[in-house]
């Protein structure tokens, strides 16, 4: 009976991963977008290619033991020096964290090739590299936003929204300190979810700014839309109808191993259309 339970778990893990992370020809299922359209292909040095591998190696390496969160840089402060950064979703760590930095550092250099700097995001995790440290500082500019498919029927939900989402940027950057938050929402008779994220490099004051800023771009891209994410190279908003994230308690532990991952079936995927702002 043992055996056969396990082996059922392993089979639903397998068909799981596959739903989530096994790329088609185009892309990985789980990919929002990246900020390559806006950038030029230019002749990298040998030596920044090598480093380029070296670091994205490095961040894959590392997330599968890490919180879902690190940077580090090859050769530093030279002309071929690489900065990279991977930031996982705030209830997303180990394997699954692993999973996504890893898809994310193969498919950048096929979305992004020959470019100094790049950013890829997913719905669990963001990679970011670039031939500048970046690091600890807030970068708001470009942004983009993805809209879902429903339109809204009460003209109120866009202020009530944002209301929801004020409590949860000041969990996140005053409350928790943790530069993230998730929640549930009473709206009427339904229920709306949201999360909020900054890369955890940032100061709270920065991570604040980042999302604020990010709020204020609501009213006018997204008005007419129940679901929608706005986002930025320091930082994430994301509204919608459905529960697309893990439940955590204070008991719970963020999606780690094979203990949590058949609460993936609430991670529905957003499929909406990526937007540059800015």
């Amino acid at each position: 009976m043992a055996t056969t339970k396990l082996t059922l778990i392993s089979t639903l893990k397998f068909l799981i991963f596959m739903t989530l992370f096994t790329k088609p020809i185009a892309q990985s299922p789980n990919y929002v977008g990246d900020d390559c359209q806006n950038s030029t292909e230019q002749s990298l040095t040998t030596t920044y290619k090598s480093n380029l591998k070296k670091v994205l190696s490095l961040l894959s390496s590392d997330a599968i033991v890490s919180k879902g969160y690190n940077h580090t840089s090859i050769g530093a402060n030279t002309v071929d020096g690489v900065y990279g950064l991977y930031d996982c979703r705030g209830d997303v760590t180990g394997s699954f964290c692993q999973f996504c930095v890893s898809t994310a550092a193969s498919d950048i250099l096929q979305h992004c090739p020959n470019r100094p700097s790049a950013v890829i995001w997913y719905n669990f995790c963001i990679l970011r590299y670039s031939n500048h440290n970046f690091f600890a500082k807030l970068t708001t500019t470009p942004s983009w936003h993805i809209l879902g498919s429903k339109n809204i029927n009460n003209p109120q939900e866009v202020e009530k929204g944002e209301d929801n989402m004020q409590s949860l940027i000041k969990e996140a950057t005053m409350e928790s300190g943790k530069l993230y938050a998730m929640g549930e929402f009473n709206l009427s008779d339904e229920k709306r979810y949201g999360l909020v994220q900054c890369s955890r490099d940032l100061s709270e004051n920065e991570c604040n700014q980042c999302l604020e800023a990010m709020l204020d771009k609501v009213p006018k891209c997204c008005g007419t839309k129940i679901g929608w994410q706005v986002l930025a190279p320091s930082c994430l908003i994301k509204y919608d109808d459905f529960i697309f994230y893990q439940l955590i308690s204070q008991t719970s532990s963020p999606l780690h191993d094979s203990g949590n991952f058949l609460l993936f079936h609430v991670l529905k995927l957003h499929h909406g259309l990526f937007i540059k702002e800015s």
